[in-house]
């Protein structure tokens, strides 16, 4: 298969930040009928260090969109901890890229909900169960828009993507749904869609059972995760074969499966 690779970031000599190629994959297991991948990509790197994982993604979904058939969906989570370099360059695309405002769930951690007067009388124990939005930016413009706005912000921490054999917005009423049996408090029923947020910490077994229902339906699903260190990929089919048709090299004498992007 043939896939125009991404123009690689350009950077100048005055960029301090450290270079280092993003270049690993590793199988981390399976949990729950999911196939567990993982590329180490810490933050703050060059942006120019993400080229290689940027053109393999991008390659990875195209290959589940125009062989297999499957609908992709973009999203972009612009938190309260993302560098201002990462808010400038979502508001510097939004008007292209048709940002639509939607809500993150994390499946593993309590339901969203207001603060009361008790949660602020002990504000250590309400820590994760407050206000705070985990909002969550759909791109609603054109596919290919959809698959460069994740190219244009691969690296930032903030890219997630999810791929189904469903029709995208069967796919959203089925989570809507979902974490709607979750959160009681109206402020936080309100979204026009609703989307799980996933990491390692979701994946131990045994697995929630809101993750399970949440990912129902999903085909594939990659996520940036800050608190892993890395994009998480998760597929509900092996993709060792696909990995070697876009010419990932797999490492030999690893304890773990391991490959290598070209």
């Amino acid at each position: 298969m043939s896939i125009k690779r991404p123009p690689e970031k350009e950077h100048t000599s005055q960029d301090i930040r450290k270079y280092l190629p993003v270049t690993d994959l590793h199988f981390e297991g399976y949990s729950c009928g999911l196939n567990c991948y993982f590329i180490p990509a810490p933050q703050g790197l060059r942006p120019d260090s993400y080229d290689s994982a940027r053109a393999f993604l991008l390659e990875l979904v195209s290959y589940f969109t125009s062989r297999l058939g499957c609908n992709h969906e973009s999203f972009i989570q612009i938190g309260q901890v993302r560098e201002q370099a990462t808010t400038n360059l979502f508001s510097e695309n939004a008007r292209s890229w048709v940002p639509e405002t939607g809500l993150g769930v994390w499946p593993h951690r309590p339901a969203p909900r207001m603060w009361e007067m008790e949660d602020m009388e002990n504000i250590e124990s309400a820590m994760g169960t407050g206000p705070l939005l985990n909002s969550v930016f759909r791109v609603t413009a054109d596919a290919n828009t959809r698959l460069g706005a994740m190219t244009t912000m691969a690296g930032t921490g903030s890219g997630l993507q999810i791929i189904s054999h469903l029709d995208s917005a069967k796919l959203l009423r089925d989570m809507k749904e979902v974490f709607l049996g979750f959160i009681q408090d109206r402020v936080f029923r309100i979204f026009p869609w609703y989307v799980p947020l996933i990491d390692n910490a979701v994946l131990a077994e045994p697995i929630e059972a809101l993750a399970a229902d949440a990912m129902r339906g999903i085909t594939l699903y990659i996520r940036e995760s800050q608190d892993d260190g890395g994009i998480l990929i998760l597929s509900i089919e092996p993709l060792e074969d696909i990995f070697t048709l876009l010419g990932c090299k797999q490492m030999e004498h690893e304890i773990k499966p391991m490959w290598k992007f070209r």
